[in-house]
């Protein structure tokens, strides 16, 4: 499976991100595969994740240049204003509070610091894959709610769209299955197969994936809510 691999997500971070990303807390860093890529313009980056398989997996991956940490989002193991930019990937809709999650993100920011939040979007393809074995829409709404909620304004926000490339359907159910670590259910391969109808058998199977970001700051003056 190909993950972007026109590699949209990193052009559109480092043009959010620029050269001012500085000491970098990527909040639900996972494998590393996102990481990996922020560390080649930070100055520096952490890795946080609450689940140790994922911290082993990027460890592997990343090797021993990037500072990975066991914790949670709504606990951050760091100093106050020790960090320049947070990034949730994907994350922010995982925390039980994400309240809790972005204001522990100001705690460690910098003065002019700033989070950067990415957020999977109803409309695409793979999510409403996703959606079939694990519905977290409520969650994905409440994460967008603290956004609105919280004492950073919004600097900038906006989508972008992705792709995911499997070999054929077998790799896709393979894959989707893996992410949530389940064994592959027939009811549920059925949804899959109506839901993609005459694309199920192409091959290469490419299914698009949109992804929203909310870039934050102390000083942007806006008062944006998310649409």
């Amino acid at each position: 499976m190909l993950r972007d691999p026109e590699g949209i997500e990193y052009k559109v971070i480092r043009k959010l991100l620029g050269p001012t990303a500085g000491d970098v807390l990527e909040v639900g860093c996972g494998d590393g595969r996102l990481t990996g890529e922020i560390s080649a313009f930070a100055d520096s980056v952490v890795g946080l994740d609450p689940d140790p398989g994922s911290i082993d997996k990027a460890h592997h991956l990343l090797g021993s240049g990037i500072r990975l940490i066991l914790g949670s989002g709504e606990s951050i193991p760091l100093e106050d204003n020790s960090i320049d930019t947070v990034v949730f990937s994907l994350s922010l809709h995982h925390h039980q509070n994400s309240d809790n999650a972005l204001a522990e993100a100001r705690r460690v920011l910098r003065e002019r610091g700033r989070v950067l939040v990415l957020e999977p979007r109803a409309e695409s393809a793979i999510y409403q894959l996703f959606k079939i074995i694990h519905d977290e829409d409520d969650a994905y709404d409440k994460a967008a709610a603290a956004i609105n909620m919280c004492s950073l304004a919004t600097a900038d926000k906006g989508t972008y769209e992705t792709l995911w490339r499997f070999d054929d359907f077998d790799e896709m159910v393979e894959n989707l299955f893996g992410y949530f670590d389940m064994e592959p259910d027939r009811k549920i391969i059925d949804r899959m197969t109506l839901l993609l109808e005459d694309r199920r058998d192409s091959i290469p199977l490419d299914m698009t994936d949109i992804t929203r970001y909310w870039l934050l700051d102390f000083h942007s003056g806006g008062e944006d809510q998310v649409p």
